[in-house]
């Protein structure tokens, strides 16, 4: 997590932790070489001849990770951030449009007779009852409005999704995304202008033919002792 709720949770976790000392060529097989390198913001990639490397010492889970080459499929910018936020916000985004149709829709006081105790209300008093009939009126009253009840809850609902998907938008990441196949995707932190240029240099070592500095083999020179060659074409 970046930016000032980043730093703070950072203060809240302590930085207590000791760093690995070692180096990227500790890890590497033998004849294994490395082909590029990228160093980002919270994190670094390496491609050698067999495997990404990945080191996210400040990000959370693992510090390192590896993959070999054929199980990267795709390196892409990304964002990361709180999920369940994402599912809150658009739970209550339903129910605000589920209260708000059935307040737009539904018209409760068709349904509910306000007036049915209005007529006896002189004789009930006379009886002892005004009371209760009052009670039963207000009521009614109440279930008579639930349409507009209805309508009020669902925009405070919508407004309250709103506030939790922009909440979700200003407390995600940028990560750099390493698709593998058959495993969980490998996420480094980083900025949104490293991240392009991040992308294309991976992408290069990881796809391009040449990259790392193959070469074409040249033609093999004859063995040494060998006779003179003639053009069978000349005349």
């Amino acid at each position: 997590m970046s930016g000032a709720i980043g730093d703070l949770v950072d203060q809240v976790r302590g930085g207590d932790e000791r760093a690995w000392a070692g180096s990227v060529e500790d890890l590497l097989y033998e004849s294994e070489r490395i082909r590029s390198e990228v160093d980002l913001e919270a994190g670094r990639v390496v491609v050698t001849t067999h495997r990404l490397l990945a080191f996210t010492p400040d990000d959370e889970g693992t510090n390192f990770r590896d993959v070999d080459l054929p199980n990267v499929t795709s390196v892409a910018g990304g964002h990361r951030g709180e999920s369940n936020l994402v599912a809150q916000a658009l739970r209550f985004l339903l129910y605000g449009v589920v209260l708000l149709a059935v307040g737009v829709f539904v018209d409760f006081s068709a349904f509910v007779p306000t007036d049915a105790f209005g007529a006896n209300a002189s004789g009930a008093g006379q009886i002892g009852i005004g009371g209760f009939l009052g009670i039963m009126n207000r009521f009614i009253g109440l279930i008579a409005g639930l349409d507009r009840i209805a309508r009020i809850l669902g925009a405070v609902l919508l407004l309250f999704s709103t506030f939790i998907f922009g909440v979700y938008l200003l407390t995600r990441d940028r990560v750099l995304v390493v698709e593998v196949a058959g495993e969980d995707d490998v996420q480094i932190p980083t900025s949104g202008e490293e991240a392009d240029d991040a992308v294309t240099a991976l992408e290069r070592a990881l796809f391009e033919s040449n990259a790392g500095g193959a070469t074409t083999p040249a033609d093999p020179e004859p063995p040494s002792g060998a006779g003179p060659t003639f053009d069978t074409d000349a005349e």
